[in-house]
Protein backbone atom coordinates (compact mmCIF):
# COMPACT_ATOMS: atom_id res chain seq x y z
CA UNK A 1 0.00 0.00 0.00
CA UNK A 2 2.88 2.40 0.79
CA UNK A 3 4.43 1.69 -2.61
CA UNK A 4 1.11 2.38 -4.37
CA UNK A 5 0.68 5.65 -2.47
CA UNK A 6 4.17 6.76 -3.47
CA UNK A 7 3.76 5.72 -7.14
CA UNK A 8 0.44 7.59 -7.40
CA UNK A 9 1.87 10.73 -5.81
CA UNK A 10 4.87 10.98 -8.13
CA UNK A 11 2.85 9.99 -11.21
CA UNK A 12 0.37 12.79 -10.49
CA UNK A 13 3.22 15.19 -9.75
CA UNK A 14 4.82 14.32 -13.11
CA UNK A 15 1.49 14.94 -14.88
CA UNK A 16 1.30 11.39 -16.26
CA UNK A 17 -1.79 9.24 -16.74
CA UNK A 18 -1.70 5.63 -15.54
CA UNK A 19 -1.42 4.56 -19.16
CA UNK A 20 1.50 6.90 -19.86
CA UNK A 21 3.38 5.67 -16.80
CA UNK A 22 2.84 2.03 -17.76
CA UNK A 23 3.72 2.39 -21.47
CA UNK A 24 6.17 -0.38 -22.35
CA UNK A 25 6.10 -1.70 -18.77
CA UNK A 26 2.58 -2.83 -17.89
CA UNK A 27 -1.07 -1.98 -18.58
CA UNK A 28 -2.85 1.06 -17.12
CA UNK A 29 -5.11 -1.35 -15.19
CA UNK A 30 -2.06 -2.92 -13.57
CA UNK A 31 -0.72 0.54 -12.60
CA UNK A 32 -4.15 1.33 -11.13
CA UNK A 33 -4.11 -1.87 -9.04
CA UNK A 34 -0.55 -1.19 -7.85
CA UNK A 35 -1.57 2.31 -6.74
CA UNK A 36 -4.57 0.92 -4.84
CA UNK A 37 -2.51 -1.90 -3.30
CA UNK A 38 -4.81 -4.49 -4.91
CA UNK A 39 -2.20 -6.60 -6.68
CA UNK A 40 1.26 -8.05 -6.45
CA UNK A 41 3.99 -6.97 -8.85
CA UNK A 42 7.48 -8.05 -9.79
CA UNK A 43 10.60 -6.27 -8.62
CA UNK A 44 11.40 -5.64 -12.29
CA UNK A 45 8.11 -3.78 -12.91
CA UNK A 46 8.62 -1.71 -9.76
CA UNK A 47 12.20 -0.87 -10.81
CA UNK A 48 11.03 0.28 -14.25
CA UNK A 49 8.15 2.38 -12.87
CA UNK A 50 10.32 4.11 -10.27
CA UNK A 51 13.09 4.67 -12.83
CA UNK A 52 10.58 6.41 -15.10
CA UNK A 53 9.42 8.53 -12.14
CA UNK A 54 13.06 9.17 -11.15
CA UNK A 55 12.60 8.21 -7.49
CA UNK A 56 14.44 6.03 -4.96
CA UNK A 57 11.57 3.83 -3.75
CA UNK A 58 13.41 2.57 -0.64
CA UNK A 59 14.13 6.10 0.45
CA UNK A 60 10.53 7.17 -0.20
CA UNK A 61 9.10 4.20 1.74
CA UNK A 62 11.36 5.00 4.70
CA UNK A 63 10.29 8.66 4.57
CA UNK A 64 6.60 7.77 4.48
CA UNK A 65 6.92 5.27 7.34
CA UNK A 66 8.73 7.85 9.46
CA UNK A 67 6.20 10.60 8.78
CA UNK A 68 3.68 9.44 11.40
CA UNK A 69 6.41 9.33 14.06
CA UNK A 70 7.53 12.82 13.05
CA UNK A 71 3.95 14.11 13.35
CA UNK A 72 3.55 12.70 16.86
CA UNK A 73 6.93 14.16 17.78
CA UNK A 74 5.81 17.54 16.44
CA UNK A 75 2.62 17.32 18.50
CA UNK A 76 4.68 16.68 21.64
CA UNK A 77 7.01 19.60 20.86
CA UNK A 78 4.03 21.91 20.29
CA UNK A 79 2.44 20.76 23.56
CA UNK A 80 5.68 21.41 25.43
CA UNK A 81 6.13 24.69 23.52
CA UNK A 82 9.75 23.97 22.68
CA UNK A 83 9.77 26.49 19.89
CA UNK A 84 13.22 25.73 18.48
CA UNK A 85 12.31 22.06 18.02
CA UNK A 86 8.83 23.02 16.76
CA UNK A 87 10.33 25.09 13.96
CA UNK A 88 12.93 22.44 13.08
CA UNK A 89 10.35 19.67 12.80
CA UNK A 90 8.01 21.88 10.79
CA UNK A 91 10.78 22.42 8.24
CA UNK A 92 11.49 18.68 8.12
CA UNK A 93 7.83 17.90 7.49
CA UNK A 94 7.55 20.53 4.77
CA UNK A 95 10.31 18.72 2.85
CA UNK A 96 8.25 15.52 2.66
CA UNK A 97 6.75 15.61 -0.87
CA UNK A 98 3.52 13.77 0.01
CA UNK A 99 2.87 15.48 3.36
CA UNK A 100 -0.29 17.03 1.88
CA UNK A 101 -1.56 13.96 0.03
CA UNK A 102 -1.05 10.98 2.36
CA UNK A 103 -3.37 9.35 4.89
CA UNK A 104 -1.66 11.52 7.53
CA UNK A 105 -2.54 14.80 5.82
CA UNK A 106 -5.45 15.62 8.16
CA UNK A 107 -3.22 15.16 11.21
CA UNK A 108 -0.54 17.35 9.63
CA UNK A 109 -3.10 20.07 8.87
CA UNK A 110 -4.47 20.01 12.43
CA UNK A 111 -0.99 20.27 13.93
CA UNK A 112 -0.26 23.11 11.52
CA UNK A 113 -3.36 24.84 12.89
CA UNK A 114 -1.97 24.40 16.42
CA UNK A 115 1.35 25.79 15.23
CA UNK A 116 -0.38 28.91 13.90
CA UNK A 117 -2.05 29.45 17.30
CA UNK A 118 1.43 29.55 18.86
CA UNK A 119 2.31 32.19 16.25
CA UNK A 120 -0.92 34.14 16.99
CA UNK A 121 -2.08 33.66 13.40
CA UNK A 122 -5.72 32.90 14.10
CA UNK A 123 -6.91 33.46 10.53
CA UNK A 124 -4.74 30.62 9.22
CA UNK A 125 -5.86 28.45 12.13
CA UNK A 126 -9.53 29.04 11.38
CA UNK A 127 -9.09 28.44 7.64
CA UNK A 128 -7.32 25.12 8.26
CA UNK A 129 -9.90 23.91 10.79
CA UNK A 130 -12.77 24.68 8.42
CA UNK A 131 -10.90 22.97 5.58
CA UNK A 132 -10.32 19.81 7.64
CA UNK A 133 -13.97 19.69 8.71
CA UNK A 134 -15.10 20.04 5.09
CA UNK A 135 -12.61 17.67 3.42
CA UNK A 136 -12.33 14.97 6.12
CA UNK A 137 -15.83 14.26 7.53
CA UNK A 138 -14.82 10.78 8.76
CA UNK A 139 -11.63 11.37 10.72
CA UNK A 140 -10.02 8.52 12.69
CA UNK A 141 -10.58 8.74 16.50
CA UNK A 142 -7.22 10.36 17.31
CA UNK A 143 -7.57 13.05 14.66
CA UNK A 144 -11.21 13.64 15.63
CA UNK A 145 -10.15 14.40 19.21
CA UNK A 146 -7.24 16.51 17.99
CA UNK A 147 -9.70 18.56 15.92
CA UNK A 148 -11.82 19.17 19.04
CA UNK A 149 -8.73 20.12 21.02
CA UNK A 150 -7.48 22.61 18.44
CA UNK A 151 -10.94 24.20 18.14
CA UNK A 152 -11.00 24.55 21.93
CA UNK A 153 -7.60 26.25 22.02
CA UNK A 154 -8.62 28.49 19.12
CA UNK A 155 -11.78 29.64 20.92
CA UNK A 156 -9.85 30.41 24.12
CA UNK A 157 -6.97 32.38 22.66
CA UNK A 158 -8.83 34.11 19.86
CA UNK A 159 -11.27 35.81 22.25
CA UNK A 160 -9.70 39.01 23.50
CA UNK A 161 -9.31 38.72 27.29
CA UNK A 162 -12.61 38.44 29.14
CA UNK A 163 -15.25 37.74 26.50
CA UNK A 164 -17.13 34.57 27.46
CA UNK A 165 -18.99 33.45 24.34
CA UNK A 166 -15.91 31.82 22.81
CA UNK A 167 -14.90 30.39 26.17
CA UNK A 168 -18.24 28.62 26.47
CA UNK A 169 -17.75 27.27 22.95
CA UNK A 170 -14.33 26.04 24.04
CA UNK A 171 -15.83 24.18 26.99
CA UNK A 172 -18.50 22.58 24.81
CA UNK A 173 -15.97 21.20 22.35
CA UNK A 174 -13.27 20.24 24.87
CA UNK A 175 -15.57 18.16 27.07
CA UNK A 176 -16.38 16.03 24.00
CA UNK A 177 -12.78 14.77 23.85
CA UNK A 178 -12.42 11.04 24.56
CA UNK A 179 -9.40 11.18 26.87
CA UNK A 180 -8.64 7.46 26.56
CA UNK A 181 -8.55 7.52 22.76
CA UNK A 182 -6.68 10.83 22.63
CA UNK A 183 -4.18 10.44 25.47
CA UNK A 184 -3.04 14.08 25.44
CA UNK A 185 -4.34 15.42 28.75
CA UNK A 186 -3.01 18.89 28.03
CA UNK A 187 -6.62 19.77 27.24
CA UNK A 188 -7.30 19.75 31.01
CA UNK A 189 -5.35 23.00 31.17
CA UNK A 190 -7.34 24.46 28.28
CA UNK A 191 -10.57 23.51 30.08
CA UNK A 192 -9.25 25.16 33.24
CA UNK A 193 -8.55 28.38 31.31
CA UNK A 194 -11.98 28.37 29.68
CA UNK A 195 -13.70 27.88 33.05
CA UNK A 196 -11.47 30.59 34.55
CA UNK A 197 -12.66 33.12 31.98
CA UNK A 198 -16.31 32.44 32.75
CA UNK A 199 -15.52 32.77 36.48
CA UNK A 200 -16.24 29.14 37.40
CA UNK A 201 -13.67 28.86 40.20
CA UNK A 202 -14.33 25.29 41.35
CA UNK A 203 -14.08 23.78 37.85
CA UNK A 204 -11.05 25.94 37.10
CA UNK A 205 -9.27 24.57 40.16
CA UNK A 206 -10.23 20.96 39.45
CA UNK A 207 -8.92 21.01 35.87
CA UNK A 208 -5.84 23.10 36.72
CA UNK A 209 -4.85 20.48 39.33
CA UNK A 210 -5.38 17.68 36.80
CA UNK A 211 -3.29 19.56 34.23
CA UNK A 212 -0.52 20.19 36.75
CA UNK A 213 -0.29 16.49 37.58
CA UNK A 214 -0.15 15.59 33.89
CA UNK A 215 2.52 18.17 33.08
CA UNK A 216 4.68 17.00 35.98
CA UNK A 217 4.26 13.33 35.00
CA UNK A 218 5.40 14.14 31.46
CA UNK A 219 8.26 16.43 32.58
CA UNK A 220 6.59 19.34 30.81
CA UNK A 221 8.02 21.93 33.19
CA UNK A 222 7.11 25.03 31.18
CA UNK A 223 3.45 24.05 31.00
CA UNK A 224 3.53 23.07 34.69
CA UNK A 225 4.33 26.74 35.34
CA UNK A 226 1.16 27.67 33.42
CA UNK A 227 -0.99 25.37 35.57
CA UNK A 228 0.66 26.53 38.81
CA UNK A 229 0.21 30.17 37.77
CA UNK A 230 -3.53 29.61 37.37
CA UNK A 231 -3.77 27.84 40.73
CA UNK A 232 -1.78 30.63 42.42
CA UNK A 233 -4.14 33.21 40.92
CA UNK A 234 -7.11 31.41 42.47
CA UNK A 235 -5.30 31.08 45.82
CA UNK A 236 -4.39 34.77 45.77
CA UNK A 237 -8.06 35.70 45.61
CA UNK A 238 -8.96 33.38 48.50
CA UNK A 239 -9.16 35.37 51.73
CA UNK A 240 -8.73 32.21 53.80
CA UNK A 241 -5.22 31.44 52.49
CA UNK A 242 -2.27 33.08 54.25
CA UNK A 243 -1.14 36.12 52.22
CA UNK A 244 2.57 35.77 52.98
CA UNK A 245 2.45 32.12 51.96
CA UNK A 246 1.02 33.17 48.59
CA UNK A 247 3.72 35.80 48.10
CA UNK A 248 6.47 33.24 48.82
CA UNK A 249 4.87 30.86 46.30
CA UNK A 250 4.85 33.60 43.67
CA UNK A 251 8.53 34.41 44.18
CA UNK A 252 9.46 30.72 44.11
CA UNK A 253 7.65 30.24 40.81
CA UNK A 254 9.24 33.39 39.37
CA UNK A 255 12.64 31.88 40.21
CA UNK A 256 11.66 28.71 38.36
CA UNK A 257 10.81 30.87 35.31
CA UNK A 258 14.26 32.43 35.46
CA UNK A 259 15.95 29.02 35.71
CA UNK A 260 13.94 27.70 32.74
CA UNK A 261 14.42 30.94 30.78
CA UNK A 262 10.68 31.58 30.47
CA UNK A 263 10.38 35.42 30.45
CA UNK A 264 6.79 35.42 29.14
CA UNK A 265 5.69 33.26 32.10
CA UNK A 266 7.65 35.46 34.49
CA UNK A 267 5.87 38.52 33.10
CA UNK A 268 2.47 36.92 33.71
CA UNK A 269 3.41 36.08 37.30
CA UNK A 270 4.71 39.58 37.98
CA UNK A 271 1.53 41.13 36.60
CA UNK A 272 -0.63 38.73 38.62
CA UNK A 273 1.37 39.60 41.72
CA UNK A 274 0.61 43.25 41.01
CA UNK A 275 -3.11 42.38 41.03
CA UNK A 276 -2.75 40.53 44.34
CA UNK A 277 -1.29 43.66 45.99
CA UNK A 278 -3.72 45.98 44.21
CA UNK A 279 -6.69 44.01 45.54
CA UNK A 280 -5.33 44.64 49.05
CA UNK A 281 -4.92 48.36 48.18
CA UNK A 282 -1.13 48.14 48.49
CA UNK A 283 -0.64 50.25 45.37
CA UNK A 284 3.07 50.88 45.94
CA UNK A 285 3.89 47.17 45.62
CA UNK A 286 1.25 46.74 42.92
CA UNK A 287 2.83 49.48 40.80
CA UNK A 288 6.29 47.95 41.31
CA UNK A 289 5.30 44.53 39.95
CA UNK A 290 3.07 45.92 37.18
CA UNK A 291 5.99 48.07 36.00
CA UNK A 292 8.44 45.16 36.09
CA UNK A 293 6.05 43.06 33.99
CA UNK A 294 5.47 45.95 31.57
CA UNK A 295 9.19 46.50 31.03
CA UNK A 296 9.59 42.87 29.93
CA UNK A 297 6.89 43.01 27.28
CA UNK A 298 7.06 43.66 23.54
CA UNK A 299 5.82 47.22 22.98
CA UNK A 300 3.54 46.30 20.08
CA UNK A 301 1.25 43.61 21.49
CA UNK A 302 -2.11 43.14 23.19
CA UNK A 303 -0.22 41.87 26.26
CA UNK A 304 1.62 45.21 26.42
CA UNK A 305 -1.76 46.97 26.39
CA UNK A 306 -2.96 44.83 29.29
CA UNK A 307 0.15 45.41 31.39
CA UNK A 308 0.18 49.14 30.62
CA UNK A 309 -3.47 49.46 31.58
CA UNK A 310 -2.93 47.58 34.87
CA UNK A 311 0.13 49.71 35.66
CA UNK A 312 -1.61 53.03 35.00
CA UNK A 313 -4.74 52.01 36.90
CA UNK A 314 -2.65 51.18 40.00
CA UNK A 315 -0.80 54.51 39.65
CA UNK A 316 -4.13 56.32 39.50
CA UNK A 317 -5.65 54.47 42.45
CA UNK A 318 -2.53 54.98 44.58
CA UNK A 319 -1.80 58.52 43.32
CA UNK A 320 1.74 57.40 42.50
CA UNK A 321 2.35 59.25 39.22
CA UNK A 322 1.76 62.80 38.06
CA UNK A 323 -1.41 63.24 36.05
CA UNK A 324 0.47 64.65 33.06
CA UNK A 325 2.67 61.54 32.86
CA UNK A 326 -0.30 59.17 33.36
CA UNK A 327 -2.28 61.00 30.69
CA UNK A 328 0.62 60.81 28.22
CA UNK A 329 1.00 57.05 28.75
CA UNK A 330 -2.78 56.48 28.63
CA UNK A 331 -2.95 58.23 25.24
CA UNK A 332 -0.05 56.04 24.07
CA UNK A 333 -2.10 53.02 25.15
CA UNK A 334 -5.18 54.30 23.30
CA UNK A 335 -3.11 54.93 20.17
CA UNK A 336 -1.67 51.39 20.28
CA UNK A 337 -5.15 49.91 20.84
CA UNK A 338 -6.29 51.70 17.67
CA UNK A 339 -3.27 50.42 15.70
CA UNK A 340 -3.96 46.87 16.90
CA UNK A 341 -7.69 47.41 16.28
CA UNK A 342 -8.48 46.14 19.77
CA UNK A 343 -11.95 47.38 20.68
CA UNK A 344 -11.78 46.29 24.32
CA UNK A 345 -8.66 48.29 25.13
CA UNK A 346 -9.84 51.27 23.11
CA UNK A 347 -12.76 51.45 25.53
CA UNK A 348 -10.68 50.76 28.67
CA UNK A 349 -8.07 53.41 27.87
CA UNK A 350 -10.77 55.93 26.98
CA UNK A 351 -12.35 55.32 30.39
CA UNK A 352 -8.96 55.63 32.07
CA UNK A 353 -8.28 58.96 30.33
CA UNK A 354 -11.60 60.37 31.55
CA UNK A 355 -10.72 59.32 35.11
CA UNK A 356 -7.23 60.83 34.96
CA UNK A 357 -8.68 64.09 33.61
CA UNK A 358 -11.34 63.93 36.34
CA UNK A 359 -14.09 64.31 33.74
CA UNK A 360 -16.51 62.20 35.73
CA UNK A 361 -19.70 63.19 33.91
CA UNK A 362 -18.16 62.10 30.62
CA UNK A 363 -16.74 59.01 32.33
CA UNK A 364 -20.14 57.78 33.54
CA UNK A 365 -21.85 58.72 30.27
CA UNK A 366 -19.23 56.75 28.34
CA UNK A 367 -19.80 53.71 30.57
CA UNK A 368 -23.55 53.84 29.97
CA UNK A 369 -23.54 54.70 26.26
CA UNK A 370 -20.43 52.88 24.99
CA UNK A 371 -18.73 50.56 27.44
CA UNK A 372 -21.70 48.60 28.82
CA UNK A 373 -23.31 48.02 25.40
CA UNK A 374 -19.96 46.75 24.11
CA UNK A 375 -19.45 44.46 27.11
CA UNK A 376 -23.02 43.16 26.73
CA UNK A 377 -22.85 42.50 22.99
CA UNK A 378 -19.43 40.83 23.23
CA UNK A 379 -20.31 38.91 26.41
CA UNK A 380 -17.48 40.37 28.51
CA UNK A 381 -19.44 39.37 31.59
CA UNK A 382 -16.86 40.19 34.28
CA UNK A 383 -16.23 43.64 32.78
CA UNK A 384 -19.96 44.20 32.38
CA UNK A 385 -20.56 43.28 36.01
CA UNK A 386 -17.75 45.51 37.33
CA UNK A 387 -18.74 48.65 35.41
CA UNK A 388 -22.46 48.10 35.95
CA UNK A 389 -21.84 48.04 39.72
CA UNK A 390 -19.84 51.25 39.47
CA UNK A 391 -22.63 52.91 37.47
CA UNK A 392 -25.25 51.58 39.91
CA UNK A 393 -23.44 53.16 42.88
CA UNK A 394 -23.07 56.44 40.99
CA UNK A 395 -26.79 56.65 40.17
CA UNK A 396 -27.72 55.74 43.73
CA UNK A 397 -25.50 58.54 44.99
CA UNK A 398 -27.11 61.15 42.73
CA UNK A 399 -30.59 59.63 43.30
CA UNK A 400 -31.41 58.79 39.67
CA UNK A 401 -33.55 55.82 40.61
CA UNK A 402 -34.94 55.06 37.15
CA UNK A 403 -31.39 54.48 35.97
CA UNK A 404 -30.67 52.47 39.14
CA UNK A 405 -33.53 50.12 38.21
CA UNK A 406 -32.20 49.72 34.67
CA UNK A 407 -28.67 48.95 35.86
CA UNK A 408 -30.05 46.52 38.46
CA UNK A 409 -31.55 44.47 35.64
CA UNK A 410 -28.15 44.32 33.90
CA UNK A 411 -26.54 43.10 37.14
CA UNK A 412 -29.18 40.43 37.65
CA UNK A 413 -28.78 39.23 34.04
CA UNK A 414 -24.99 39.12 34.44
CA UNK A 415 -25.21 37.08 37.66
CA UNK A 416 -27.50 34.60 35.90
CA UNK A 417 -25.10 34.32 32.92
CA UNK A 418 -22.04 33.76 35.14
CA UNK A 419 -23.77 31.17 37.29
Amino acid sequence: MLVGEIIKFYRTKAGLTQGELGTGICSSKHVSKIERGDTSYSSEILALLTERLQIDIKKEISRLKNMENQLHRWHKEITMQRMKEVEETRKELEKIPFISTSKHTAMYQLLLARYYILKNNFKNTYDILKHVQREYPDLPPYEKNLLRHVWGIYYIYNSNTSGTENHRKAIQVLIEIDKDTYGNYEYYYNLAMAYHWIDSKVRTYVYAEKALRYFKETNNFIRAIDAETLILWLDGNDIYIDFQEIIVSYHNLIQVCEILNAPDRKGTLLNNLGHIYSKRKDYVNAQKFFKEALDMMDNFSVQHLKYLYDYLKSCLEGKLLQNTMMLKKAHEGLSLAKKLDNSLFKILFKLLIYRIENKLDQYYSFIEENALPYFQSNKHLIMKNSYAKELYNHYMKIEQYEKVARISKILIDTDNEIS
